[in-house]
């Protein structure tokens, strides 16, 4: 077990929901959260005797109904995994397209792979990550400088 991959104490929860108006909170059936109808449902075309997850719930403050996305997993040779719960770029573009407006700003707390991050950029939005693992933020920040370093037509 890696030192990040330990449930948040109730404390954290609680300061998130104080600091932000609304939350998306991958892995959210492990946490205890209240009960909501607005939930997101990741499904991975994977073989069935894959020993991935075919999906990912994400608990979310919403009041909307719930959705699912279908999209592969990251992770080839040309463009290789830095995480290992990594989630693709396409994902958050997904996720800003349906729950973010200009001008918002967003918070991620565990920034991971900074999927989350380049798609927020991407967007347009003001944003805030952090990543406790010195090796993966290390590994985002170079990631999401190779994305701020890209020249943008429009």
């Amino acid at each position: 077990m890696r030192s990040w991959d330990v449930a948040p104490p109730r404390e954290y929860f609680d300061e998130l929901f104080r600091v932000s108006r609304n939350q998306i909170i991958w892995g959210g059936n492990y946490f205890g959260l209240p009960p909501t109808r607005c939930f997101l449902v990741w499904r991975k075309p994977i073989a069935d005797n894959f020993s991935m997850a075919m999906c990912e719930y994400a608990w979310t403050s919403f009041n909307a109904n719930a959705k699912w996305i279908e999209l592969p997993t990251v992770g080839t040779k040309a463009d290789p995994r830095i995480h290992p719960t990594q989630k693709p770029v396409a994902l958050y573009t997904w996720i800003c397209t349906h729950y973010t407006k200009p001008g918002m700003k967003v918070l991620d707390t565990h920034v991971g792979s900074a999927s989350s991050l380049i798609a927020f950029h991407r967007a347009g939005l003001e944003y805030v990550g952090f990543e406790l693992d010195t090796t993966y933020y290390r590994l985002a920040s170079d990631r999401l400088d190779a994305e701020l370093a890209q020249t943008r037509l429009f």
